[in-house]
C-alpha cells in the first residue's frame, strides 16, 4: 500500500468502530469468561479538575494481547516484549476480512479456509462474524495459524463468534496453539473484536493501538477499520 493509497482511505473513507465500549462494572473478557474488573473512583487535584483512580484487569473489552502475555511462562528463560514495547507498525496497515458467517458449526479455521482470502504479505487478519453459539462456535487451529505466519501477517484479530484455541482441547498451555504461535513470533493477538458485520469490504485499512504502558501484557485498544467507498 502506497502513500496515495492511505490518503485515498483517510479522505474518502467509512469509518467503523470495531471496539467495544468499557463501562465501570460492566467490563468483559473475551467471550465465555464473564465480569472482568474495571472501576474508577474520582478525586480533585487543583485547581480542581476531576481526575480518577482506575482499578482494572488488562485483559479488558477489546484488547491487544502482546507476546509478553504468553511466552515467558511457555518458554521459561525467554523473555518477550510488553505492550509498550511492540512496533508501531504492526498496529495499522492493509487488513482482510475472514468472514466466517458461512461456515458450519464448530468449524476449523484451518489453511485451506484461509487460502480462499487472498491474504497478502504484511496484512492485518480479521477473523469472525460467525452465527454460531459459543458451544458450536468455530476455532482457530495451528495449519492456519502457520499459514498467516508463511505470510507475514501484522496483526492477527478475532471477534466473540471465532474461538483463538480449540475449546474441545483442555485449557492448558501446551494446547493454547494460536498464542505460542502468534506471540512466540512477535505478532500480536486482539481479542473481542466488536461491529465486524459493519464491513462491508473484504479489504479495507485498519489501526488499533494500545497505550503505551510498560509492564503489561495485555491493554484495551481503539480498533477502527476505514473502508473506501
Amino acid at each position: 500500500m502506497n502513500i496515495q493509497d492511505v490518503a485515498d482511505y483517510l479522505t474518502k473513507g467509512r469509518i467503523v468502530d470495531l471496539s467495544k465500549k468499557v463501562s465501570p462494572g460492566k467490563a468483559e473478557g473475551p467471550v465465555g469468561t464473564g465480569k472482568r474488573r474495571y472501576e474508577i473512583k474520582p478525586f480533585s487535584y487543583p485547581p480542581g479538575e476531576v481526575m480518577h483512580y482506575i482499578d482494572m484487569e488488562s485483559h479488558i473489552s477489546t484488547h491487544v494481547e502482546a507476546p509478553s502475555h504468553f511466552v515467558p511462562v511457555a518458554h521459561p528463560g525467554k523473555t518477550a516484549p510488553d505492550v509498550s514495547e511492540i512496533s508501531l507498525d504492526h498496529f495499522f496497515g492493509p487488513a482482510v476480512l475472514i468472514d466466517c458467517q458461512t461456515l458450519p458449526p464448530r468449524t476449523a479455521i484451518g489453511r485451506a479456509l484461509l487460502q480462499q482470502s487472498q491474504i497478502k504479505e504484511g496484512d492485518i487478519v480479521l477473523i469472525g462474524r460467525s452465527p454460531h453459539p459459543l458451544d458450536a462456535a468455530c476455532y482457530l487451529v495451528k495449519e492456519g495459524i502457520e499459514y498467516l505466519l508463511s505470510n507475514k501477517v501484522r496483526l492477527v484479530g478475532v471477534d466473540d463468534t471465532v474461538m483463538p484455541e480449540d475449546p474441545q482441547l483442555p485449557k492448558t498451555l501446551q494446547n493454547y496453539t494460536t498464542h505460542d504461535l502468534l506471540l512466540s513470533n512477535g505478532i500480536p493477538l486482539i481479542e473481542a473484536l466488536a461491529n465486524l458485520s459493519q464491513i462491508r469490504k473484504q479489504r479495507f485499512l485498519f489501526f488499533a493501538f494500545p497505550a503505551r504502558m510498560g509492564g503489561l501484557e495485555s491493554f484495551p485498544i481503539r480498533a477502527v477499520a476505514i473502508e473506501v467507498e
